[in-house]
Protein backbone atom coordinates (compact mmCIF):
# COMPACT_ATOMS: atom_id res chain seq x y z
CA UNK A 1 0.00 0.00 0.00
CA UNK A 2 1.32 3.42 -0.93
CA UNK A 3 2.47 5.55 1.97
CA UNK A 4 4.97 8.31 2.72
CA UNK A 5 7.67 5.96 3.98
CA UNK A 6 7.57 3.93 0.78
CA UNK A 7 7.76 7.12 -1.27
CA UNK A 8 10.77 8.40 0.68
CA UNK A 9 12.51 5.04 0.43
CA UNK A 10 11.98 5.06 -3.35
CA UNK A 11 13.47 8.54 -3.70
CA UNK A 12 16.43 7.66 -1.50
CA UNK A 13 17.15 4.58 -3.59
CA UNK A 14 17.12 6.68 -6.77
CA UNK A 15 19.55 9.23 -5.38
CA UNK A 16 21.71 6.44 -4.00
CA UNK A 17 21.87 4.93 -7.48
CA UNK A 18 22.76 8.36 -8.87
CA UNK A 19 25.60 8.73 -6.39
CA UNK A 20 26.98 5.30 -7.27
CA UNK A 21 26.72 6.12 -10.95
CA UNK A 22 28.63 9.36 -10.56
CA UNK A 23 31.26 7.63 -8.46
CA UNK A 24 31.74 4.86 -10.99
CA UNK A 25 31.78 7.40 -13.78
CA UNK A 26 34.55 9.29 -12.04
CA UNK A 27 36.57 6.12 -11.56
CA UNK A 28 36.39 4.98 -15.17
CA UNK A 29 36.47 8.40 -16.82
CA UNK A 30 40.14 8.06 -17.75
CA UNK A 31 39.65 4.65 -19.39
CA UNK A 32 36.02 4.52 -20.65
CA UNK A 33 34.48 6.13 -23.73
CA UNK A 34 32.82 9.52 -23.40
CA UNK A 35 29.35 8.02 -23.65
CA UNK A 36 29.72 6.12 -20.33
CA UNK A 37 28.30 9.12 -18.44
CA UNK A 38 25.40 9.41 -20.84
CA UNK A 39 24.60 5.71 -20.46
CA UNK A 40 24.65 6.02 -16.69
CA UNK A 41 22.36 9.06 -16.76
CA UNK A 42 19.94 7.30 -19.11
CA UNK A 43 19.82 4.33 -16.73
CA UNK A 44 19.13 6.61 -13.78
CA UNK A 45 16.38 8.40 -15.70
CA UNK A 46 14.78 5.03 -16.50
CA UNK A 47 14.88 4.12 -12.80
CA UNK A 48 13.29 7.44 -11.84
CA UNK A 49 10.54 7.01 -14.41
CA UNK A 50 9.90 3.47 -13.21
CA UNK A 51 9.62 4.65 -9.62
CA UNK A 52 7.16 7.33 -10.69
CA UNK A 53 5.05 4.78 -12.54
CA UNK A 54 5.11 2.40 -9.56
CA UNK A 55 4.10 5.20 -7.18
CA UNK A 56 1.24 6.27 -9.46
CA UNK A 57 -0.03 2.68 -9.59
CA UNK A 58 0.24 2.31 -5.83
CA UNK A 59 -1.65 5.57 -5.30
CA UNK A 60 -4.44 4.33 -7.56
CA UNK A 61 -4.60 0.99 -5.72
CA UNK A 62 -4.60 2.74 -2.36
CA UNK A 63 -7.45 4.99 -3.46
CA UNK A 64 -9.49 1.95 -4.52
CA UNK A 65 -8.83 0.17 -1.22
CA UNK A 66 -9.75 3.30 0.75
CA UNK A 67 -13.04 3.67 -1.11
CA UNK A 68 -13.81 -0.01 -0.52
CA UNK A 69 -13.02 0.34 3.20
CA UNK A 70 -15.39 3.32 3.45
CA UNK A 71 -18.19 1.24 1.95
CA UNK A 72 -17.51 -1.67 4.33
CA UNK A 73 -17.38 0.60 7.39
CA UNK A 74 -20.68 2.22 6.49
CA UNK A 75 -22.29 -1.17 5.84
CA UNK A 76 -21.05 -2.74 9.09
CA UNK A 77 -21.98 0.20 11.32
CA UNK A 78 -25.21 1.42 9.70
CA UNK A 79 -27.98 1.86 12.31
CA UNK A 80 -25.94 0.07 14.99
CA UNK A 81 -26.50 3.04 17.33
CA UNK A 82 -30.04 3.80 16.18
CA UNK A 83 -32.18 5.16 19.05
CA UNK A 84 -29.16 5.75 21.32
CA UNK A 85 -28.02 9.07 22.74
CA UNK A 86 -24.25 9.33 23.16
CA UNK A 87 -22.46 12.00 25.20
CA UNK A 88 -19.08 13.06 23.77
CA UNK A 89 -16.63 14.74 26.15
CA UNK A 90 -13.86 16.85 24.65
CA UNK A 91 -12.76 20.23 23.39
CA UNK A 92 -14.42 21.75 20.35
CA UNK A 93 -11.73 20.49 17.98
CA UNK A 94 -11.27 18.24 14.95
CA UNK A 95 -11.10 14.99 16.91
CA UNK A 96 -14.41 15.64 18.63
CA UNK A 97 -16.06 16.47 15.30
CA UNK A 98 -14.71 13.20 13.85
CA UNK A 99 -16.32 11.31 16.74
CA UNK A 100 -19.63 13.16 16.46
CA UNK A 101 -19.84 12.60 12.71
CA UNK A 102 -18.97 8.90 12.96
CA UNK A 103 -21.54 8.25 15.70
CA UNK A 104 -24.26 10.12 13.85
CA UNK A 105 -23.56 8.13 10.69
CA UNK A 106 -24.17 5.01 12.80
CA UNK A 107 -27.60 6.39 13.76
CA UNK A 108 -26.85 7.88 17.18
CA UNK A 109 -28.08 11.16 18.61
CA UNK A 110 -25.02 12.99 19.96
CA UNK A 111 -24.48 15.57 22.66
CA UNK A 112 -21.19 17.43 23.03
CA UNK A 113 -19.97 18.62 26.42
CA UNK A 114 -16.70 20.24 27.51
CA UNK A 115 -15.42 19.26 30.99
CA UNK A 116 -14.50 22.29 33.10
CA UNK A 117 -12.42 22.32 36.28
CA UNK A 118 -13.25 24.51 39.26
CA UNK A 119 -9.74 24.85 40.62
CA UNK A 120 -10.96 26.42 43.84
CA UNK A 121 -13.15 23.43 44.60
CA UNK A 122 -11.05 20.82 42.79
CA UNK A 123 -14.26 19.65 41.13
CA UNK A 124 -15.41 19.08 37.57
CA UNK A 125 -18.56 20.05 35.70
CA UNK A 126 -19.82 19.67 32.14
CA UNK A 127 -20.53 22.64 29.89
CA UNK A 128 -23.08 21.85 27.19
CA UNK A 129 -25.86 23.51 25.24
CA UNK A 130 -28.10 20.62 26.35
CA UNK A 131 -29.43 20.22 29.87
CA UNK A 132 -28.01 16.81 30.72
CA UNK A 133 -30.27 16.44 33.73
CA UNK A 134 -33.21 15.59 31.49
CA UNK A 135 -31.33 13.39 29.01
CA UNK A 136 -31.35 9.60 28.97
CA UNK A 137 -27.87 8.56 27.86
CA UNK A 138 -26.87 5.22 26.38
CA UNK A 139 -23.11 5.76 26.21
CA UNK A 140 -20.27 8.20 26.85
CA UNK A 141 -17.15 8.81 24.74
CA UNK A 142 -14.21 10.67 26.24
CA UNK A 143 -11.62 12.48 24.15
CA UNK A 144 -10.85 15.15 26.74
CA UNK A 145 -7.29 15.40 28.09
CA UNK A 146 -7.29 16.73 31.68
CA UNK A 147 -3.89 18.39 31.64
CA UNK A 148 -2.76 20.94 34.22
CA UNK A 149 -0.74 24.02 33.27
CA UNK A 150 2.50 22.10 33.82
CA UNK A 151 1.41 19.41 31.36
CA UNK A 152 0.77 16.63 33.88
CA UNK A 153 -2.49 14.74 33.92
CA UNK A 154 -5.06 15.49 36.59
CA UNK A 155 -5.74 11.97 37.82
CA UNK A 156 -8.92 12.87 39.71
CA UNK A 157 -10.61 13.51 36.37
CA UNK A 158 -10.83 9.73 36.02
CA UNK A 159 -12.61 9.61 39.38
CA UNK A 160 -15.10 12.11 38.01
CA UNK A 161 -15.63 9.97 34.91
CA UNK A 162 -16.43 6.96 37.07
CA UNK A 163 -19.01 9.01 38.95
CA UNK A 164 -20.66 10.01 35.66
CA UNK A 165 -20.59 6.42 34.42
CA UNK A 166 -22.12 5.12 37.65
CA UNK A 167 -24.82 7.80 37.57
CA UNK A 168 -25.96 7.03 34.02
CA UNK A 169 -25.06 3.31 34.15
CA UNK A 170 -23.77 3.32 30.57
CA UNK A 171 -20.55 2.29 28.77
CA UNK A 172 -17.77 4.88 28.89
CA UNK A 173 -15.26 4.56 26.06
CA UNK A 174 -12.03 6.47 25.43
CA UNK A 175 -11.26 7.42 21.83
CA UNK A 176 -7.96 9.14 21.02
CA UNK A 177 -5.36 9.33 18.31
CA UNK A 178 -2.08 7.45 18.60
CA UNK A 179 0.21 9.81 20.51
CA UNK A 180 3.09 7.40 21.05
CA UNK A 181 5.52 9.73 19.27
CA UNK A 182 4.79 12.54 21.72
CA UNK A 183 6.69 13.06 24.95
CA UNK A 184 5.09 11.65 28.05
CA UNK A 185 2.41 9.01 28.41
CA UNK A 186 -0.61 9.27 26.17
CA UNK A 187 -4.13 9.64 27.51
CA UNK A 188 -5.23 6.19 26.37
CA UNK A 189 -2.49 4.57 28.45
CA UNK A 190 -3.85 6.25 31.57
CA UNK A 191 -7.36 5.15 30.62
CA UNK A 192 -6.30 1.54 30.10
CA UNK A 193 -4.48 1.54 33.43
CA UNK A 194 -7.75 2.67 35.00
CA UNK A 195 -9.51 -0.28 33.27
CA UNK A 196 -11.49 1.88 30.86
CA UNK A 197 -12.19 0.46 27.42
CA UNK A 198 -11.05 2.37 24.37
CA UNK A 199 -8.99 2.78 21.24
CA UNK A 200 -6.14 5.05 20.20
CA UNK A 201 -6.91 4.70 16.49
CA UNK A 202 -9.26 7.67 16.16
CA UNK A 203 -9.14 8.99 12.61
CA UNK A 204 -8.69 5.49 11.17
CA UNK A 205 -11.58 3.40 9.91
CA UNK A 206 -10.86 0.57 12.35
CA UNK A 207 -10.78 3.14 15.16
CA UNK A 208 -14.31 4.31 14.39
CA UNK A 209 -15.41 0.69 13.89
CA UNK A 210 -13.99 -0.15 17.34
CA UNK A 211 -15.73 2.79 18.99
CA UNK A 212 -19.12 1.84 17.53
CA UNK A 213 -18.70 -1.85 18.45
CA UNK A 214 -17.86 -0.94 22.06
CA UNK A 215 -20.90 1.33 22.31
CA UNK A 216 -23.32 -0.99 20.51
CA UNK A 217 -22.50 -4.26 22.29
CA UNK A 218 -21.24 -5.69 25.56
CA UNK A 219 -17.72 -5.81 24.13
CA UNK A 220 -14.98 -4.31 26.30
CA UNK A 221 -11.24 -4.10 25.93
CA UNK A 222 -8.11 -2.21 24.97
CA UNK A 223 -7.76 -1.83 21.23
CA UNK A 224 -5.16 -0.01 19.18
CA UNK A 225 -1.46 0.14 18.37
CA UNK A 226 0.39 0.31 21.66
CA UNK A 227 1.72 -1.93 24.41
CA UNK A 228 -0.66 -4.24 26.27
CA UNK A 229 -3.47 -3.95 23.72
CA UNK A 230 -5.74 -6.89 23.02
CA UNK A 231 -6.00 -6.30 19.26
CA UNK A 232 -6.03 -3.57 16.66
CA UNK A 233 -9.82 -3.74 16.64
CA UNK A 234 -12.50 -6.07 18.10
CA UNK A 235 -14.15 -8.92 16.24
CA UNK A 236 -17.65 -8.40 14.91
CA UNK A 237 -19.94 -9.21 17.85
CA UNK A 238 -22.75 -11.70 17.35
CA UNK A 239 -25.33 -8.93 17.85
CA UNK A 240 -24.26 -7.42 14.53
CA UNK A 241 -25.46 -10.52 12.71
CA UNK A 242 -28.86 -10.82 14.38
CA UNK A 243 -31.86 -10.02 12.15
CA UNK A 244 -33.93 -6.96 13.13
CA UNK A 245 -36.64 -7.62 15.67
CA UNK A 246 -40.26 -7.77 14.53
CA UNK A 247 -42.06 -4.45 14.82
CA UNK A 248 -45.00 -5.92 16.70
CA UNK A 249 -45.40 -8.87 19.00
CA UNK A 250 -46.73 -11.94 17.31
CA UNK A 251 -45.60 -10.75 13.88
CA UNK A 252 -44.27 -13.60 11.81
CA UNK A 253 -42.43 -13.67 8.55
CA UNK A 254 -44.45 -14.41 5.45
CA UNK A 255 -44.08 -17.90 4.14
CA UNK A 256 -42.47 -18.06 0.75
CA UNK A 257 -44.39 -19.98 -1.93
CA UNK A 258 -43.17 -23.50 -2.59
CA UNK A 259 -41.41 -23.61 -5.94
Amino acid sequence: MYNLRYHLASLISVFFALAIGLLLGGLVADRAPENVHEALLEGIERDINQVREDNAQLRAENSTISDFADVLLEDFTRDKLEGRTILVLGDDDQDVHVILEGLEQAGATTIHAIPELDEGQDSWSLHSDVDLYYVELHGIVNNFEPRAEGGEYLSYYFVYLREIQAYYEVPLIFATRDQSDNEGTELISYAWEEDFSGTNQLGERYGMFTLIVLLASDTQGKFGSSDNVEALYPDLPSEFFEPPAAEEEGETAQEEPVP
